[in-house]
């Protein structure tokens, strides 16, 4: 077998990606230059566009996509007529009420649609809009952001007129939306996104945006607007594979976490709009959005076509997000997040307290044509006192109403949501999980999610070894568990009040064939102690990993430095917290975004003067 020890290549720092030497021969390459980047950007737009634009609605569908759809078709003249008759039928629709999602859909179709819109209609739409806008701002932000825009927009196109809905004037609404969206910027900026990495929401953020961008006339606003898109993309890109989105997940629904290729949210087919590797699947549901965002067109940074691209190497990102924000929060601890990117795979986390609803904490995916290559365990955690952290439904309503809106949360089988309970640890390419689950909770168990596009799985001394498209992959349980098969995966359920799970990937590549490599890790089994809920591992890389639940987090003798946690560390964006000013590198090319200022400084660096840890992408951060 080949040796897993450490290879000679010495690492940037603890948290370093490792350089692994390899067959690149599979490997994508570097990615487009700026001009094929471009030229690829606008064909996939137009290739969505006209495909977006031969699509129909029926009643009983999604009553956004009629919106949608009747944009799309009256902006590109394919069956403009339908595509009116669809806005008009949309406005005259007394239901449902225009909440964020139609008063921002209507708001951008007035100003991109034009005078293609007739007159009457377009006083109908100002009038269901004034109407609309009442103090009701939404709980999350993608809601807030959406109703800001529209009265951004709004009071710039029609400044003078009757008071709105909430009683202000049109030129106080967009005076207070124009505040709260920079503020917005600033502090996804300096301290981190709520929201983040969201495969249903994010494309909410990018079209708005987008819009504030194209529209609006304040160019300070504009220059952010255009800014904070660069931040976004870069950061997704970032945790781009082959046209899944990797890593950990703040919001994702039920139904799509258990996706890679096929109906994995709202957000993942702008990715490939954006970054191209995998083909547009404009035919699966909810994809509506796309209608807008390929009209959009937004010319994001070339370099951002390469970052999504270029997985040569594998390397490490690190990110920060704000303590949450809610009724019953009081320490107000914040989400770290880390993912560790190879081009067979990646694995990635999050730490600290949870998201509101619809968190994905962990998981390892890998590059596969089959949906589901994906392996992870979760806690299906269900209480009124979780759900109350975060809402302010009254304890004693809050289970039921929020069963009601998402029916999934009461599932004992359910696949998404964070757990109060557990707590993870991960370090390049291996994730630890430790589970303190109280004698009184609803849902005392850990189960594991082991897809059929597995090719081969065995299972010795506490050890679960997979075999799947060019990786191997081990999983250590501490306890035992009990296996129940489904139609396309099987379920692992662990049933102990205190637990240990261990996941580390590595491509095949690295070992002589897969009967060495589960020898030689049966031959360095972990160790878990139950009462100080304390986990220790040595990896295939040799690393000595120590791990105490709500406690301690410890590499090869080094504690992580959690307080030191940057907003934004990789080979190709950086920023410290707190400071409002992210670069942007991808080669020779630097971008500096200083929020602080609205302005951007590029630069084109000398080899000798790049920094080790942006020259590649598989080096690290800075410390």
């Amino acid at each position: 077998m080949k040796s897993l020890r450490p290879f000679a290549a010495a690492f940037a720092s603890l948290w370093g990606a490792v350089l692994v030497s390899a067959s690149l021969a599979s490997v994508p390459g570097p990615g487009p230059d700026d001009d094929a980047y471009r030229a690829q950007f606008r064909e996939r737009c137009t290739a969505a566009r006209e495909t977006m634009a031969r699509q129909s609605w029926q009643p009983g569908m999604d009553s956004r996509m009629r919106i949608y759809l009747g944009v799309v078709k009256l902006a590109s003249g394919h069956d403009a007529a339908t595509g009116l008759r669809y806005l008009a039928d949309a406005v005259a629709d007394p239901q449902p009420q225009w909440g964020s999602f139609e008063t921002y859909a209507f708001m951008d179709a007035v100003l991109r649609l034009g005078p293609k819109l007739p007159a009457p209609l377009v006083a109908q739409i100002r009038a269901r809009l004034a109407a609309s806008f009442t103090p009701d701002f939404g709980f999350t932000d993608n809601h807030m952001l959406q109703f800001r825009t529209a009265r951004y927009l709004f009071g710039q196109t029609w400044p003078e007129g009757a008071a709105l809905a909430d009683g202000t004037t049109p030129r106080q609404s967009q005076q207070e939306a124009a505040a709260w969206i920079e503020r917005w910027i600033d502090a996804t900026a300096t301290r981190g996104m709520y929201e983040y990495d969201s495969p249903n929401y994010h494309h909410l953020y990018l079209l708005c945006l987008a819009s504030l961008h194209e529209y609006a006339q304040d160019a300070h606003l504009r220059k952010k607007a255009w800014m904070m898109l660069q931040v976004l993309l870069v950061d997704w890109a970032s945790e781009y594979l082959d046209g899944v989105w990797v890593g950990a997940h703040s919001r994702e629904k039920y139904n799509q976490v258990l996706h890679t290729r096929e109906h994995t949210g709202a957000a993942t087919q702008f990715g490939r709009l954006f970054f191209g590797g995998a083909p547009l699947r404009l035919e699966l549901a909810e994809t509506y959005y796309m209608a807008l965002g390929s009209l959009q067109a937004f010319a994001c940074l070339p370099m951002v076509g390469r970052i999504a691209t270029d997985r040569r190497q594998p390397y490490v990102l690190r990110a920060l997000k704000p303590p949450r924000r809610g009724p019953g929060i009081a320490y107000g601890e914040p989400t770290w997040t880390y993912t560790y990117v190879a081009p067979e795979f990646a694995v990635g986390s999050s730490w600290g307290d949870l998201t509101d609803v619809e968190n994905h904490r962990w998981d390892l995916t890998w590059r596969s044509p089959q949906d589901g290559a994906t392996c992870f365990f979760l806690n299906p955690s269900y209480s009124a006192a979780q759900l109350s952290r975060y809402f302010p439904t009254p304890p004693n309503l809050v289970l039921a109403d929020i069963v009601r809106q998402r029916p999934y949360y009461a599932d004992p089988l359910k696949w998404i949501e964070g757990s109060p309970y557990e707590d993870v640890f991960q370090h390049e390419n291996t994730v630890l999980a430790l589970y303190d689950l109280p004698p009184d909770t609803a849902r005392p168990q850990v189960n594991g999610f082991f897809p059929h596009v597995i090719a081969e799985r065995r299972e010795a001394a506490g050890w679960i070894f997979a075999r799947a498209d060019g990786i191997f992959f081990a999983v250590w349980t501490s306890v035992p568990g009990t296996w129940h098969p489904a139609p396309d995966h099987d379920r692992l359920t662990l049933q102990h009040p205190r637990t240990a799970v261990i996941l580390e990937a590595i491509p095949a590549r690295e070992a002589t064939d897969f009967d060495a490599f589960c020898a030689e890790r049966r031959q360095h089994p972990p160790a878990f102690d139950e009462r100080t809920l304390t986990a220790a591992y040595t990896t295939t890389r040799g690393h000595r990993i120590q791990f105490t639940h709500r406690g301690a987090r410890v590499v090869d003798g080094v504690a992580a430095q959690l307080a030191e946690w940057p907003l934004f560390a990789g080979p190709w964006m950086n920023a410290r917290i707190g400071t409002g000013v992210i670069t942007l590198q991808e080669g020779s090319e630097r971008v500096t975004l200083d929020f602080n200022t609205a302005t951007v400084r590029t630069e084109v660096i000398r080899p000798e003067t790049i920094r080790p840890e942006t020259a590649r992408p598989e080096t690290a951060a800075p410390r």
